[in-house]
């Protein structure tokens, strides 16, 4: 039975769900365990099965969330229907009963022998780009436009900065001629793996290699503790193709019944 993590036996399982994981939404998920679990009024829910279930991590915050493991379709429907969820992000293909797939994020890792390009010309990096100017570029780019970015524009830079504050994440920006041209972190850190996210070049800066040189200098500065992965939107897979990323597998984005 899933159930809400309240004891350390739960939290042992939910860890137990996401141990030895790469994928981003494992990553993540384990990223806002470990900043969450324990901040009352955070918003965020975690949930995880009994004893002799199979290992499973769900997080919940407002009417999305994300799975890591595998859950009886019929319960997961049922309880994510009581906790007004909307929209599920999860690593498995297998749908809550009722809901269908209604999105593909292409999952990519970061090779290896990682290479970063040099900054552009007269570009300098910002290693402690405040959060607020990172929503702004981002809401005024393709990551979060749009009246439905507003609700998600401030939860990315309140769980931004807590991430941050935790050392759970490294958010970094390149300033041409003072003005914030491009962004890009690690939002998520884990001790085996790392997940980037968040990057974004203001329009008049771009085709200028801003974000490739964020993005494989991020990488590479996490590398040596293991695998850095990412979450593509649809049509910026090929930006990650030309810096050597490569592609292994997908998440699913489900929707609920409701949402048809």
């Amino acid at each position: 039975m899933i159930r809400l993590v309240e004891s350390a036996a739960d939290a042992a399982r939910f860890s137990l769900a996401l141990a030895g994981r790469a994928d981003p939404v494992s990553v993540q998920t384990a990223a806002r365990f470990a900043a969450f679990r324990d901040v009352p009024g955070s918003g965020w829910k975690f949930y995880t099965g009994g004893e002799e279930d199979a290992p499973l991590a769900l997080s919940v915050r407002g009417s999305s969330a994300q799975l890591s493991g595998s859950a009886d379709g019929e319960e997961l429907a049922g309880l994510l229907a009581l906790l007004g969820v909307a929209r599920l992000k999860s690593a498995e293909a297998a749908a809550p009963a009722g809901w269908r797939q209604d999105a593909a994020f292409a999952a990519f890792y970061a090779p290896a022998s990682l290479v970063a390009p040099a900054l552009p010309a007269g570009a300098v990096l910002d290693e402690d780009v405040p959060m607020s100017e990172v929503v702004a570029l981002l809401t005024g780019g393709d990551s979060l436009a749009g009246e439905a970015g507003k609700a998600a524009a401030e939860n990315f830079y309140a769980e931004g900065c807590a991430l941050r504050n935790r050392g759970l994440a490294k958010v970094w920006g390149l300033r041409l001629g003072g003005e914030l041209a491009a962004t890009a972190g690690l939002y998520a850190i884990g001790e085996n793996a790392a997940m980037l996210g968040g990057v974004e070049t203001a329009r008049a800066f771009r085709r200028r290699g801003c974000a490739a040189a964020l993005v494989c200098r991020l990488a590479a500065l996490a590398l040596p503790k293991g695998p850095v992965c990412l979450l593509a939107r649809h049509g910026a897979e090929g930006f990650y193709q030309r810096l050597g990323f490569e592609q292994r597998g997908t998440a699913c984005g489900f929707a609920a019944p409701e949402n048809d």
